[in-house]
C-alpha cells in the first residue's frame, strides 16, 4: 500500500506544478482578445503588429486587411477554449467566434507564441 502511494506522487506533483506553477493562458487570451479588438475597431495597423514575425514575413498590412474584410470585419467577438500547444507554454491555441456586421458568426481557431510576448501566428488571416 505505502508502494503505491509513493508511486502515485511524482504524477500528482508534476499535475499541481504545471496546473498552478506553469505557464499562465490568461496571457494568451489577452492576446488574442486585443488582436480581435483592433480588427474590430478597424486598427488594422496595430493588428499586424501584434502578429509574430513569420507572419507578417507571408503577407504586407495591405493583404492583411483584405482578407479581414474576405473573412468579414468583426464588430464583436467571444473566446472560447485556450490550451497550450507543447509542455514549454510557448505555444497556444485560442478559439474566438468572431461576429461581422451582417450578424453572421465565423469560428477561428488563433495560435500564438511568445516572441517575447504573445504574438498571433495564425494563417487566417493570410
Amino acid at each position: 500500500m505505502v508502494g503505491l502511494l509513493v508511486a502515485a506522487i511524482p504524477p500528482v506533483l508534476g499535475f499541481l506544478v504545471l496546473a498552478y506553477g506553469g505557464p499562465d493562458i490568461d496571457e494568451p487570451r489577452a492576446a488574442a482578445d486585443r488582436f480581435v479588438q483592433h480588427l474590430e475597431q478597424n486598427q488594422d495597423e496595430a493588428a499586424y503588429r501584434s502578429m509574430c514575425s513569420q507572419a507578417k514575413d507571408r503577407i504586407t498590412v495591405a493583404e492583411f486587411t483584405e482578407a479581414v474584410e474576405r473573412l468579414g470585419r468583426p464588430v464583436s467577438h467571444d473566446l472560447g477554449r485556450a490550451g497550450f500547444g507543447n509542455e514549454a507554454g510557448s505555444s497556444a491555441f485560442v478559439t474566438v467566434r468572431l461576429t461581422d456586421r451582417s450578424g453572421a458568426t465565423t469560428s477561428v481557431s488563433l495560435r500564438l507564441e511568445t516572441e517575447p510576448g504573445w504574438r498571433v501566428c495564425s494563417d487566417t488571416f493570410g
